[in-house]
Protein backbone atom coordinates (compact mmCIF):
# COMPACT_ATOMS: atom_id res chain seq x y z
CA UNK A 1 0.00 0.00 0.00
CA UNK A 2 2.89 2.31 0.58
CA UNK A 3 4.44 1.53 -2.93
CA UNK A 4 1.21 2.92 -4.11
CA UNK A 5 0.62 5.99 -1.96
CA UNK A 6 3.85 7.24 -3.15
CA UNK A 7 3.56 6.51 -6.87
CA UNK A 8 0.35 8.58 -6.48
CA UNK A 9 2.09 10.96 -4.50
CA UNK A 10 4.96 11.27 -7.68
CA UNK A 11 2.19 11.61 -10.39
CA UNK A 12 0.47 14.41 -8.66
CA UNK A 13 3.68 16.66 -8.15
CA UNK A 14 4.58 15.38 -11.73
CA UNK A 15 1.26 16.66 -12.50
CA UNK A 16 1.46 20.36 -10.76
CA UNK A 17 5.04 20.46 -12.03
CA UNK A 18 3.88 20.37 -15.61
CA UNK A 19 0.86 22.98 -15.35
CA UNK A 20 3.65 25.50 -13.66
CA UNK A 21 5.76 25.20 -16.43
CA UNK A 22 2.96 25.08 -18.98
CA UNK A 23 1.97 28.36 -16.98
CA UNK A 24 5.42 29.75 -17.43
CA UNK A 25 5.84 28.59 -21.03
CA UNK A 26 2.42 30.61 -22.04
CA UNK A 27 3.75 33.80 -20.18
CA UNK A 28 7.08 33.58 -22.05
CA UNK A 29 5.39 33.06 -25.12
CA UNK A 30 3.00 36.34 -24.39
CA UNK A 31 5.72 37.86 -23.33
CA UNK A 32 8.27 37.78 -26.52
CA UNK A 33 5.04 38.01 -28.72
CA UNK A 34 5.05 41.94 -26.49
CA UNK A 35 8.72 41.74 -27.48
CA UNK A 36 8.57 41.08 -30.87
CA UNK A 37 5.40 44.04 -31.25
CA UNK A 38 7.55 46.23 -29.31
CA UNK A 39 11.10 45.52 -31.45
CA UNK A 40 8.60 45.83 -34.29
CA UNK A 41 7.55 49.57 -33.00
CA UNK A 42 10.90 50.41 -32.49
CA UNK A 43 12.20 49.31 -35.63
CA UNK A 44 8.85 51.97 -37.06
CA UNK A 45 9.67 54.66 -35.13
CA UNK A 46 13.51 54.13 -35.71
CA UNK A 47 12.26 54.28 -39.26
CA UNK A 48 10.18 57.42 -38.86
CA UNK A 49 13.64 59.02 -36.79
CA UNK A 50 15.46 57.73 -39.57
CA UNK A 51 13.17 59.78 -42.32
CA UNK A 52 13.97 62.86 -40.03
CA UNK A 53 17.26 62.94 -41.62
CA UNK A 54 18.78 65.70 -43.88
CA UNK A 55 20.10 63.21 -46.36
CA UNK A 56 16.39 61.78 -46.06
CA UNK A 57 14.67 64.93 -46.61
CA UNK A 58 16.11 65.63 -50.15
CA UNK A 59 14.72 64.85 -53.81
CA UNK A 60 15.27 61.44 -54.92
CA UNK A 61 17.31 63.12 -57.58
CA UNK A 62 19.69 64.70 -55.48
CA UNK A 63 20.34 61.86 -53.10
CA UNK A 64 20.35 59.64 -56.39
CA UNK A 65 23.36 61.92 -57.47
CA UNK A 66 25.28 62.04 -53.64
CA UNK A 67 25.19 58.09 -53.45
CA UNK A 68 26.02 58.14 -57.03
CA UNK A 69 29.48 60.10 -55.97
CA UNK A 70 29.69 57.77 -53.19
CA UNK A 71 29.96 55.07 -54.91
CA UNK A 72 32.27 56.29 -57.45
CA UNK A 73 32.22 56.19 -60.95
CA UNK A 74 34.63 54.73 -63.31
CA UNK A 75 37.64 56.38 -63.62
CA UNK A 76 39.99 57.58 -66.48
CA UNK A 77 42.77 55.78 -64.47
CA UNK A 78 40.63 52.92 -64.03
CA UNK A 79 39.64 52.60 -67.59
CA UNK A 80 43.70 52.87 -68.76
CA UNK A 81 44.66 50.21 -66.37
CA UNK A 82 46.41 52.38 -63.88
CA UNK A 83 44.16 51.72 -60.58
CA UNK A 84 45.86 49.50 -57.94
CA UNK A 85 44.03 46.36 -56.52
CA UNK A 86 40.47 47.58 -54.99
CA UNK A 87 39.99 50.31 -57.25
CA UNK A 88 37.96 53.35 -56.23
CA UNK A 89 34.39 53.67 -54.70
CA UNK A 90 32.07 51.69 -52.43
CA UNK A 91 29.08 49.08 -53.33
CA UNK A 92 25.95 49.52 -53.32
CA UNK A 93 25.95 46.30 -50.97
CA UNK A 94 28.16 48.59 -48.93
CA UNK A 95 25.55 51.61 -48.97
CA UNK A 96 22.59 48.80 -48.68
CA UNK A 97 24.27 47.34 -44.91
CA UNK A 98 24.03 50.88 -43.50
CA UNK A 99 19.80 50.61 -43.09
CA UNK A 100 17.11 49.83 -44.04
CA UNK A 101 16.12 53.03 -45.34
CA UNK A 102 19.26 53.03 -47.62
CA UNK A 103 18.53 50.08 -48.70
CA UNK A 104 15.34 50.41 -49.77
CA UNK A 105 16.66 53.25 -51.94
CA UNK A 106 19.71 51.53 -53.07
CA UNK A 107 17.84 48.11 -54.07
CA UNK A 108 15.20 50.59 -56.06
CA UNK A 109 18.12 52.95 -57.89
CA UNK A 110 19.18 50.93 -61.07
CA UNK A 111 21.96 53.65 -61.58
CA UNK A 112 23.46 53.15 -58.27
CA UNK A 113 24.54 49.36 -60.07
CA UNK A 114 25.86 50.77 -63.36
CA UNK A 115 29.72 50.69 -62.47
CA UNK A 116 31.33 47.51 -62.04
CA UNK A 117 34.41 46.93 -60.88
CA UNK A 118 35.49 43.23 -60.71
CA UNK A 119 38.84 41.86 -59.71
CA UNK A 120 38.71 37.78 -60.43
CA UNK A 121 40.42 35.85 -58.35
CA UNK A 122 40.02 31.31 -59.18
CA UNK A 123 39.40 31.33 -55.19
CA UNK A 124 36.17 32.75 -55.11
CA UNK A 125 35.52 32.81 -59.36
CA UNK A 126 32.23 30.85 -58.58
CA UNK A 127 30.33 33.42 -55.92
CA UNK A 128 31.89 36.26 -58.48
CA UNK A 129 30.04 34.72 -60.97
CA UNK A 130 26.54 34.32 -58.90
CA UNK A 131 27.05 37.73 -57.89
CA UNK A 132 27.58 39.37 -61.10
CA UNK A 133 24.29 37.05 -62.62
CA UNK A 134 22.15 38.95 -59.67
CA UNK A 135 23.77 42.25 -60.06
CA UNK A 136 22.86 42.34 -63.63
CA UNK A 137 19.37 42.65 -63.85
CA UNK A 138 19.03 45.48 -61.41
CA UNK A 139 20.77 47.79 -63.90
CA UNK A 140 17.53 47.51 -65.94
CA UNK A 141 18.48 49.19 -69.03
CA UNK A 142 20.62 51.79 -68.06
CA UNK A 143 24.53 52.19 -69.50
CA UNK A 144 26.89 50.25 -67.74
CA UNK A 145 30.61 50.61 -66.94
CA UNK A 146 32.79 48.22 -66.15
CA UNK A 147 36.74 47.15 -65.25
CA UNK A 148 37.51 43.69 -65.30
CA UNK A 149 41.00 42.85 -63.98
CA UNK A 150 42.15 39.48 -62.14
CA UNK A 151 44.68 39.08 -58.87
CA UNK A 152 46.57 36.25 -59.68
CA UNK A 153 47.78 38.31 -62.95
CA UNK A 154 46.29 38.12 -66.84
CA UNK A 155 48.98 34.76 -67.90
CA UNK A 156 46.91 32.42 -65.14
CA UNK A 157 43.58 32.94 -66.61
CA UNK A 158 44.61 32.39 -70.42
CA UNK A 159 44.39 28.95 -70.71
CA UNK A 160 41.16 28.69 -69.41
CA UNK A 161 39.77 32.50 -69.32
CA UNK A 162 36.78 33.66 -66.96
CA UNK A 163 33.88 32.49 -70.41
CA UNK A 164 31.02 32.53 -67.52
CA UNK A 165 32.01 35.78 -66.53
CA UNK A 166 32.11 37.36 -70.10
CA UNK A 167 29.07 35.40 -71.33
CA UNK A 168 27.08 37.53 -68.63
CA UNK A 169 28.93 40.93 -69.89
CA UNK A 170 28.16 39.66 -73.49
CA UNK A 171 24.44 39.39 -72.63
CA UNK A 172 24.23 43.01 -71.58
CA UNK A 173 26.51 44.46 -74.50
CA UNK A 174 23.63 46.90 -75.66
CA UNK A 175 24.23 48.71 -72.41
CA UNK A 176 28.29 48.59 -72.42
CA UNK A 177 29.33 52.73 -71.80
CA UNK A 178 32.91 52.25 -70.48
CA UNK A 179 34.71 49.01 -70.42
CA UNK A 180 38.31 47.03 -69.49
CA UNK A 181 38.44 44.11 -70.85
CA UNK A 182 41.17 41.83 -70.58
CA UNK A 183 40.27 38.78 -72.85
CA UNK A 184 38.15 40.54 -75.91
CA UNK A 185 38.82 37.39 -78.27
CA UNK A 186 37.08 35.59 -75.47
CA UNK A 187 34.06 37.55 -75.28
CA UNK A 188 33.41 37.47 -78.67
CA UNK A 189 33.38 33.65 -78.76
CA UNK A 190 30.98 34.53 -76.19
CA UNK A 191 28.76 36.62 -79.05
CA UNK A 192 29.69 33.79 -81.49
CA UNK A 193 28.44 31.07 -79.29
CA UNK A 194 24.84 33.00 -78.09
CA UNK A 195 22.88 33.78 -81.73
CA UNK A 196 20.24 36.06 -79.21
CA UNK A 197 23.03 38.95 -78.41
CA UNK A 198 23.36 41.64 -80.93
CA UNK A 199 26.56 42.49 -81.77
CA UNK A 200 26.29 45.85 -81.81
CA UNK A 201 27.42 48.33 -79.26
CA UNK A 202 25.63 51.92 -79.73
CA UNK A 203 26.89 53.12 -76.13
CA UNK A 204 30.08 52.55 -76.09
CA UNK A 205 32.06 55.48 -75.95
CA UNK A 206 35.43 54.56 -74.04
CA UNK A 207 37.13 51.11 -74.36
CA UNK A 208 40.20 49.10 -72.67
CA UNK A 209 41.21 46.11 -74.67
CA UNK A 210 43.82 44.11 -74.21
CA UNK A 211 44.94 41.98 -77.16
CA UNK A 212 46.39 38.35 -76.16
CA UNK A 213 46.11 36.12 -79.31
CA UNK A 214 45.90 36.88 -83.12
CA UNK A 215 42.17 37.83 -83.50
CA UNK A 216 40.90 41.07 -85.05
CA UNK A 217 39.26 43.43 -82.52
CA UNK A 218 36.35 44.39 -84.27
CA UNK A 219 34.89 47.84 -82.80
CA UNK A 220 34.14 49.26 -85.94
CA UNK A 221 29.90 48.71 -84.45
CA UNK A 222 31.01 51.17 -82.04
CA UNK A 223 29.26 54.35 -83.38
CA UNK A 224 30.20 56.66 -80.22
CA UNK A 225 33.17 55.48 -79.50
CA UNK A 226 35.90 58.48 -78.55
CA UNK A 227 38.22 56.43 -75.86
CA UNK A 228 40.00 53.79 -76.58
CA UNK A 229 43.36 52.36 -74.66
CA UNK A 230 45.12 48.92 -76.54
CA UNK A 231 47.08 46.75 -75.05
CA UNK A 232 49.74 44.86 -76.82
CA UNK A 233 48.65 46.00 -79.91
CA UNK A 234 48.96 45.92 -83.79
CA UNK A 235 47.40 48.37 -85.85
CA UNK A 236 46.66 45.49 -87.99
CA UNK A 237 44.17 43.30 -85.61
CA UNK A 238 42.36 46.16 -84.63
CA UNK A 239 39.70 47.78 -86.58
CA UNK A 240 38.11 51.04 -85.10
CA UNK A 241 36.49 54.12 -86.32
CA UNK A 242 39.49 55.77 -86.00
CA UNK A 243 38.09 59.51 -87.37
CA UNK A 244 36.07 59.65 -84.18
CA UNK A 245 38.43 58.92 -81.68
CA UNK A 246 39.61 61.72 -79.32
CA UNK A 247 41.95 60.24 -77.14
CA UNK A 248 44.18 56.73 -77.85
CA UNK A 249 46.77 54.93 -75.91
CA UNK A 250 48.84 51.71 -77.07
CA UNK A 251 51.62 50.07 -74.93
CA UNK A 252 53.13 48.89 -78.01
CA UNK A 253 54.04 50.00 -81.04
CA UNK A 254 56.28 51.09 -83.63
CA UNK A 255 56.93 53.83 -85.98
CA UNK A 256 55.31 52.97 -88.54
CA UNK A 257 51.63 52.80 -86.82
CA UNK A 258 51.70 56.25 -85.32
CA UNK A 259 52.13 57.88 -88.31
CA UNK A 260 49.13 55.68 -89.93
CA UNK A 261 46.60 55.92 -86.55
CA UNK A 262 47.70 59.85 -86.51
CA UNK A 263 46.80 60.12 -90.47
CA UNK A 264 43.67 58.42 -89.88
CA UNK A 265 42.65 59.79 -86.67
CA UNK A 266 42.68 64.18 -87.49
CA UNK A 267 39.89 64.26 -84.16
CA UNK A 268 42.78 63.31 -82.06
CA UNK A 269 42.87 65.35 -78.69
CA UNK A 270 45.23 63.13 -76.60
CA UNK A 271 47.35 60.79 -77.54
CA UNK A 272 49.96 58.51 -75.41
CA UNK A 273 52.37 55.65 -77.35
CA UNK A 274 54.47 53.82 -74.80
CA UNK A 275 57.04 51.04 -75.78
CA UNK A 276 57.56 52.26 -78.95
CA UNK A 277 59.64 50.46 -81.33
CA UNK A 278 61.39 53.04 -83.35
CA UNK A 279 62.31 50.52 -86.15
CA UNK A 280 60.75 51.30 -89.42
CA UNK A 281 59.49 49.44 -92.63
CA UNK A 282 61.85 49.24 -95.43
CA UNK A 283 59.18 51.98 -97.69
CA UNK A 284 57.63 54.00 -95.13
CA UNK A 285 54.87 55.83 -96.07
CA UNK A 286 55.31 59.59 -96.55
CA UNK A 287 52.20 61.46 -95.27
CA UNK A 288 53.58 64.77 -96.56
CA UNK A 289 52.92 67.77 -93.86
CA UNK A 290 49.88 66.54 -91.89
CA UNK A 291 48.02 69.40 -89.23
CA UNK A 292 47.12 68.06 -86.20
CA UNK A 293 44.33 70.47 -85.34
CA UNK A 294 43.08 69.44 -82.14
CA UNK A 295 45.75 67.82 -80.41
CA UNK A 296 46.52 69.00 -76.85
CA UNK A 297 48.40 66.50 -75.34
CA UNK A 298 51.12 64.12 -76.57
CA UNK A 299 53.22 61.28 -74.62
CA UNK A 300 56.18 59.38 -76.52
CA UNK A 301 57.65 56.32 -74.31
CA UNK A 302 60.39 54.64 -76.35
CA UNK A 303 62.23 51.29 -76.06
CA UNK A 304 65.65 51.04 -76.06
CA UNK A 305 66.80 52.50 -79.88
CA UNK A 306 69.38 49.61 -80.94
CA UNK A 307 69.81 51.25 -84.47
CA UNK A 308 69.81 54.78 -86.12
CA UNK A 309 65.93 55.89 -86.61
CA UNK A 310 64.17 58.68 -88.40
CA UNK A 311 61.30 60.29 -86.42
CA UNK A 312 58.33 60.38 -88.82
CA UNK A 313 56.53 63.18 -87.40
CA UNK A 314 59.04 66.20 -88.77
CA UNK A 315 56.64 67.44 -91.18
CA UNK A 316 53.18 67.39 -88.78
CA UNK A 317 52.16 70.37 -87.27
CA UNK A 318 50.78 70.59 -83.34
CA UNK A 319 49.08 74.02 -83.44
CA UNK A 320 46.82 73.23 -80.30
CA UNK A 321 49.39 71.04 -78.46
CA UNK A 322 49.66 71.93 -74.27
CA UNK A 323 51.59 69.15 -73.15
CA UNK A 324 54.11 66.87 -73.75
CA UNK A 325 55.95 63.85 -72.06
CA UNK A 326 59.14 62.28 -73.81
CA UNK A 327 60.76 59.27 -72.18
CA UNK A 328 63.54 57.22 -73.36
CA UNK A 329 67.04 56.12 -73.25
CA UNK A 330 68.50 58.55 -75.43
CA UNK A 331 72.47 58.48 -75.23
CA UNK A 332 75.28 60.15 -76.88
CA UNK A 333 74.51 58.14 -80.35
CA UNK A 334 71.12 58.77 -80.39
CA UNK A 335 71.18 62.70 -79.90
CA UNK A 336 70.24 63.20 -83.34
CA UNK A 337 66.96 61.22 -83.51
CA UNK A 338 66.02 63.07 -80.10
CA UNK A 339 66.51 66.47 -81.31
CA UNK A 340 64.21 65.28 -84.73
CA UNK A 341 61.39 64.21 -82.05
CA UNK A 342 61.50 67.98 -80.12
CA UNK A 343 62.01 69.70 -83.51
CA UNK A 344 58.50 70.03 -84.67
CA UNK A 345 57.30 71.18 -80.74
CA UNK A 346 59.35 74.43 -82.01
CA UNK A 347 56.01 75.63 -83.85
CA UNK A 348 53.71 74.84 -81.16
CA UNK A 349 52.78 78.25 -79.76
CA UNK A 350 50.16 77.18 -76.59
CA UNK A 351 52.54 74.76 -75.45
CA UNK A 352 53.33 75.03 -72.09
CA UNK A 353 53.82 71.52 -70.03
CA UNK A 354 56.99 69.58 -71.16
CA UNK A 355 58.41 66.71 -68.89
CA UNK A 356 61.54 64.71 -70.38
CA UNK A 357 62.57 61.37 -68.26
CA UNK A 358 65.84 59.99 -70.12
CA UNK A 359 68.11 57.17 -68.35
CA UNK A 360 71.11 57.89 -70.36
CA UNK A 361 73.98 60.36 -70.38
CA UNK A 362 73.53 63.59 -72.32
CA UNK A 363 75.42 66.31 -72.73
CA UNK A 364 74.35 69.89 -72.27
CA UNK A 365 74.72 71.00 -75.97
CA UNK A 366 72.12 68.99 -76.08
CA UNK A 367 69.72 70.16 -73.71
CA UNK A 368 70.32 73.50 -74.86
CA UNK A 369 68.79 72.79 -78.02
CA UNK A 370 66.07 70.94 -76.80
CA UNK A 371 65.00 73.76 -74.87
CA UNK A 372 65.09 76.02 -77.48
CA UNK A 373 62.74 74.39 -79.38
CA UNK A 374 59.88 75.05 -76.67
CA UNK A 375 60.11 78.76 -75.90
CA UNK A 376 56.44 78.84 -75.11
CA UNK A 377 56.93 76.35 -72.05
CA UNK A 378 55.52 77.54 -68.44
CA UNK A 379 55.85 74.43 -66.66
CA UNK A 380 59.20 72.11 -67.31
CA UNK A 381 60.21 68.74 -65.63
CA UNK A 382 63.29 66.84 -66.28
CA UNK A 383 64.61 63.86 -64.88
CA UNK A 384 67.93 62.81 -66.22
CA UNK A 385 69.84 59.70 -64.75
CA UNK A 386 73.17 59.96 -66.47
CA UNK A 387 76.59 59.16 -65.28
CA UNK A 388 77.90 61.09 -62.36
CA UNK A 389 80.66 61.80 -63.95
CA UNK A 390 81.34 63.79 -67.60
CA UNK A 391 78.83 66.89 -68.70
CA UNK A 392 76.11 67.21 -65.90
CA UNK A 393 73.24 69.93 -66.33
CA UNK A 394 73.42 73.26 -64.97
CA UNK A 395 76.69 74.03 -66.71
CA UNK A 396 77.95 77.63 -67.23
CA UNK A 397 76.83 78.10 -70.71
CA UNK A 398 73.23 76.55 -70.23
CA UNK A 399 72.64 78.76 -67.10
CA UNK A 400 73.91 82.27 -68.76
CA UNK A 401 71.49 81.12 -71.68
CA UNK A 402 69.01 81.47 -68.97
CA UNK A 403 69.45 84.37 -67.61
CA UNK A 404 70.59 86.30 -70.91
CA UNK A 405 69.28 90.01 -71.47
CA UNK A 406 68.64 89.45 -75.27
CA UNK A 407 66.68 87.40 -77.87
CA UNK A 408 68.54 84.02 -77.18
CA UNK A 409 67.41 83.60 -73.76
CA UNK A 410 66.30 80.19 -72.93
CA UNK A 411 62.15 79.37 -71.40
CA UNK A 412 61.37 83.15 -71.36
CA UNK A 413 57.66 81.86 -70.43
CA UNK A 414 59.20 79.65 -67.47
CA UNK A 415 57.24 80.11 -64.13
CA UNK A 416 57.96 76.31 -62.61
CA UNK A 417 60.85 73.88 -62.96
CA UNK A 418 61.38 70.31 -61.43
CA UNK A 419 64.89 68.67 -62.13
CA UNK A 420 65.85 65.46 -61.05
CA UNK A 421 69.13 63.52 -61.49
CA UNK A 422 73.34 64.46 -61.86
CA UNK A 423 74.27 68.05 -61.49
CA UNK A 424 77.38 70.40 -61.59
CA UNK A 425 75.34 73.45 -59.65
CA UNK A 426 77.67 73.38 -56.35
CA UNK A 427 80.47 75.25 -59.04
CA UNK A 428 77.74 77.21 -60.18
CA UNK A 429 75.85 78.36 -57.60
CA UNK A 430 76.86 81.86 -57.72
CA UNK A 431 74.91 81.74 -61.48
CA UNK A 432 72.18 79.77 -60.31
CA UNK A 433 71.46 82.51 -58.06
CA UNK A 434 71.68 84.84 -60.59
CA UNK A 435 69.25 83.32 -62.71
CA UNK A 436 66.68 82.84 -59.99
CA UNK A 437 67.35 86.66 -58.49
CA UNK A 438 66.91 87.80 -62.45
CA UNK A 439 63.74 85.87 -62.94
CA UNK A 440 61.70 86.47 -59.84
CA UNK A 441 62.71 90.29 -59.06
CA UNK A 442 64.00 91.90 -62.12
CA UNK A 443 62.26 90.21 -65.25
CA UNK A 444 59.97 93.22 -65.44
CA UNK A 445 63.25 95.87 -65.30
CA UNK A 446 64.21 95.06 -68.91
CA UNK A 447 62.71 94.04 -72.20
CA UNK A 448 63.76 90.76 -74.26
CA UNK A 449 63.11 90.22 -77.61
CA UNK A 450 61.84 86.83 -78.38
CA UNK A 451 60.46 85.89 -81.83
CA UNK A 452 61.08 89.71 -83.07
CA UNK A 453 58.98 91.00 -80.22
CA UNK A 454 59.72 92.77 -77.18
CA UNK A 455 58.52 91.13 -73.87
CA UNK A 456 58.95 90.60 -70.35
CA UNK A 457 60.45 87.40 -69.19
CA UNK A 458 57.75 85.34 -66.69
CA UNK A 459 58.24 85.54 -63.20
CA UNK A 460 59.59 82.05 -61.69
CA UNK A 461 57.50 80.28 -58.92
CA UNK A 462 58.65 77.63 -58.03
CA UNK A 463 61.77 75.43 -58.28
CA UNK A 464 62.91 72.04 -57.42
CA UNK A 465 66.34 70.42 -57.79
CA UNK A 466 67.00 67.20 -56.40
CA UNK A 467 70.41 65.10 -56.98
CA UNK A 468 72.69 62.59 -55.94
CA UNK A 469 75.68 65.34 -55.09
CA UNK A 470 75.49 67.02 -52.13
CA UNK A 471 75.12 70.92 -53.06
CA UNK A 472 77.82 73.26 -51.37
CA UNK A 473 76.26 76.46 -50.74
CA UNK A 474 78.64 79.91 -49.47
CA UNK A 475 77.08 82.12 -46.37
CA UNK A 476 75.96 84.86 -48.61
CA UNK A 477 74.53 82.49 -51.29
CA UNK A 478 73.05 80.93 -48.78
CA UNK A 479 71.20 84.29 -47.39
CA UNK A 480 70.18 85.43 -50.76
CA UNK A 481 68.61 82.57 -51.84
CA UNK A 482 66.57 82.21 -48.16
CA UNK A 483 65.10 85.90 -49.20
CA UNK A 484 63.73 84.65 -52.26
CA UNK A 485 62.03 81.64 -50.10
CA UNK A 486 60.78 84.51 -47.43
CA UNK A 487 59.45 87.08 -50.62
CA UNK A 488 57.24 84.02 -52.16
CA UNK A 489 59.87 81.34 -54.36
CA UNK A 490 58.91 78.16 -53.70
CA UNK A 491 62.49 76.95 -53.78
CA UNK A 492 63.86 73.47 -52.94
CA UNK A 493 67.52 72.17 -53.34
CA UNK A 494 68.34 68.96 -51.81
CA UNK A 495 69.81 65.14 -52.22
CA UNK A 496 68.63 62.05 -52.30
CA UNK A 497 70.08 59.92 -48.67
Amino acid sequence: MAEGLDHSENAKTKNGLLLQMAAVESEIAQTQAVLLKQQEERRRLRSQLNSLSPINQLPAEIKTEIFYRTLGPLTSSELAGEEEEGGEGETPLFLGKICQSFRYFVWSTPILWTTIRLWLTKARYVAQTDLLRDWLPRTANYPISFSLDTIEGLQSWIRYPPVEILTLLASVSLQWKEVRLLFPHTAYQCFDANPGVEKSLPLLTAANAYLTIERQLDLSMAPQLSVLHLNNFSRADVLAPWHQLRELSTDTCTLDEIRIILLKAPQIIRCTFKGINPDMSNNPLDIGVLVLEHLEYLKLDFYPIHSPASWILQQVKFPSLREVSLTGRFGSMREKFLLQIVKPFCSSKLLEIFTFYNTKKLNNRVLTQILENIPSVKDLSLEIWEDSSGDEFFSEELLQRLYSLHADILLPNLQHFTYRGSTSLTEHMHLFRDVLVYRFRQRDLQLVEVDSEQRTVSQIQSVDVMSFSHFVISPDIQEELDTLRRDGLELSITHYT
